[in-house]
């Protein structure tokens, strides 16, 4: 599968660079100046999150990427795909907040989209034109590459020619609160990123492998089963890593005492891009493009789902 256009929106010190370098962020790191009316006119989407809104922007950026290569598709073939995590409780939020303060009466018709899980990926659908299949995923640091899993297997099944896959965090009020209480110091990334894939071969970058799995507290080695696996085959130039959770530590321990990685260049993002749920799988990808080798990606969750992922970037520039 392979990489046709990319786009985001994210703080400007937030990039391939500061992530390869390990440059700590602290606190909610947002994007400067964020206005939707900067990447697309359309009316309504004052009343839509903040989220949908870094969403809708991503994609406009990398279809404006993909140029005539996604512009040659017809709407019905094109497919949008969106891994988020906590972004429909503020939806909730913005729309339960007019019946808290005052009565039922004072509810917004115009914000009840919002609070649907699907609200995203559909008003991308609409926005755009776009009448394929449209989808969400919520599986925390995997939303995102679970998300990309999903696209790709569409394709695979002929059920669309093109996707937009796109992870987008917007932390607002409600998603704070709930990161908070889960750490103490708050360290995360707001903003979207969107790739746009298909199966043509003259791209920039191609997607090998996605393979996913799970573990739970009993058996974390599993990680590292599937990592030694990928080590032992010696097939990629990079190592992409960091999910800021207890398996970070695990994965860093085997890697000290691995010979074999004493040859790759090996990126920690643990402390670039903190707990930056969907956003933390597609920000790796974005560095991962443009190392311009074949880079392995590994993404987990506390306990769940994690995923490997293998890209190779080839010649393009990409401005990230």
């Amino acid at each position: 599968m392979n990489i046709i256009g990319v786009g985001k929106v994210l703080p400007l010190k937030v990039n391939a660079d500061s992530i390869k370098s390990g440059m700590k962020i602290n606190g909610v790191s947002e994007p400067e100046d964020f206005d939707i009316k900067k990447y697309i006119k359309y009316k309504g989407l004052r009343s839509l999150t903040k989220a949908t809104n870094l969403a809708i922007a991503s994609i406009s950026d990398a279809i404006n990427d993909a140029g005539v290569k996604y512009n040659q598709h017809r709407p019905e073939r094109i497919g949008v795909f969106v891994g988020s995590t906590l972004n429909p409780t503020d939806g909730a939020l913005h729309f339960m907040s007019d019946v808290y303060e005052t009565t039922a009466d004072f509810v917004s018709p115009l914000k009840f989209s919002s609070t649907v899980l699907n609200n995203i990926s559909g008003w991308a659908s609409i926005v755009y034109g776009i009448t394929g299949v449209n989808s969400t995923v919520i599986s925390g640091n995997l939303s995102g590459i679970d998300a990309l899993k999903m696209a790709t297997e569409y394709i695979n099944n002929n059920v669309i020619d093109v996707a937009i896959v796109t992870a987008v965090e917007g932390n607002e009020e409600n998603s704070i609160y709930h990161l908070g209480n889960n750490i103490h110091n708050v360290k995360t990334i707001t903003g979207a990123v969107t790739v746009i894939i298909e199966k043509n071969e003259d791209s920039y970058a191609s997607i090998e492998k996605i393979y996913s799995f799970q573990h739970y507290e009993e058996n974390r080695e599993k990680i590292i089963l599937k990592l030694e696996e990928e080590m032992k085959n010696k097939q990629f130039n990079n190592l992409i890593y960091g999910s800021s959770n207890n398996n970070d530590e695990l994965i860093s321990a085997y890697l000290r005492n691995s010979m074999v990685s004493q040859d790759i260049n090996i990126i920690n993002t643990a402390e670039s891009i903190g707990t930056s749920n969907a956003l933390s799988g597609f920000l790796k990808l974005i560095t991962a493009l443009e190392l311009k080798e074949k880079t392995l990606i590994v993404e987990t969750n506390e306990i769940g789902t994690d995923s490997i992922l293998k890209i190779n970037s080839k010649s393009k520039e990409v401005s990230l």
